[in-house]
């Protein structure tokens, strides 16, 4: 059974990523946490205790958040019921990371699904803080970004950016390589042409990669002479692709890509969600 988490803020772009959730994994028993952090504004200089459960304006913020909950779940049940699926509703005052980070150990999550921003984000921001902090720096489990645009829910066709700079460890790979085989998708490697020619290393850690790929189905490909962030929107609707996947390690292809001036760079990841994977 998969052990899946969804933050939610009651936004219509968290609603879409929850939705998006329950459909893709319509046909596979899994467990659902949604979770919603709150936060009780009672500090002072004098007191920077959290504020007791008891206390009268943590017990009125909780309840909210649960009763809004349970309001998503019903939707849920409302529009497409599946026996195959149970939810567990988290109401937790805290920043979200905390939150996040928390409930993926003491869940043992396997996946985390949310939105790209949250009811405050901007238009001019593709990515908002929380997207941007749970990407980076929640490690236990691959992160799945859905934008508010996207629509299509399937995952057949996966643009996987390397540089070939380093060789992909199994664990980086675990979680693409059981997302292939449930859905029987195809990998297609993306590889920017910052060279002339690959290093022998650059040869060695793509031949390891095509290695560690070869019970899935997938193909490698190349874009010479082109920023980035463009060749990689450019390829992924060239092949009609589903989703993108990134591993997180530092001097990273996701560390450059997860910069804001990057993100702001001609609607970048428009429509289809981002699969981060971790070190």
């Amino acid at each position: 059974m998969k052990r899946i988490l969804l933050p939610t803020d009651f936004s219509e772009n968290a609603w879409n990523a929850i939705f998006y959730a329950t459909e893709l994994f319509k046909d596979f028993e899994c467990e659902f946490y949604l979770l919603n952090t709150f936060h009780i504004d009672t500090y002072t200089t004098t007191n920077l205790m959290a504020p007791d459960k008891g206390n009268p304006a943590y017990k009125e913020a909780y309840d909210e958040s649960q009763e809004a909950l349970k309001d998503v779940v019903n939707k849920i049940a409302d529009m497409h019921p599946n026996v195959k699926h149970s939810f567990e509703v988290l109401s937790i005052n805290n920043f979200l990371l905390d939150a996040v980070t928390n409930v993926v150990e003491s869940r043992s999550i396997d996946m985390i699904i949310m939105g790209t921003k949250g009811a405050t984000g901007s238009r001019s921001v593709y990515f908002g803080s929380n997207a941007i902090d749970v990407m980076q720096k929640v490690t236990g489990c691959p992160v799945l970004v859905i934008p508010e645009q996207t629509r299509e829910v399937k995952i057949k066709k996966v643009v996987f950016p390397a540089s070939y700079e380093y060789a992909y460890k199994k664990k980086e790979l675990q979680s693409l390589l059981e997302i292939v085989r449930m859905f029987d998708s195809t990998i297609h490697v993306l590889h920017i042409k910052e060279e002339d020619k690959l290093s022998e290393e650059q040869l060695k850690n793509k031949e390891l990669l095509e290695d560690d790929l070869k019970k899935v189905k997938h193909s490698f490909h190349s874009i010479s002479n082109m920023d980035p962030a463009l060749g990689i929107r450019c390829f992924v609707e060239s092949v009609n692709a589903n989703i993108i996947a990134l591993v997180n390690r530092k001097h990273s292809f996701f560390e450059r890509l997860i910069k804001v001036p990057v993100l702001k760079n001609v609607g970048f990841y428009t429509k289809i969600p981002l699969l981060v994977m971790h070190h």
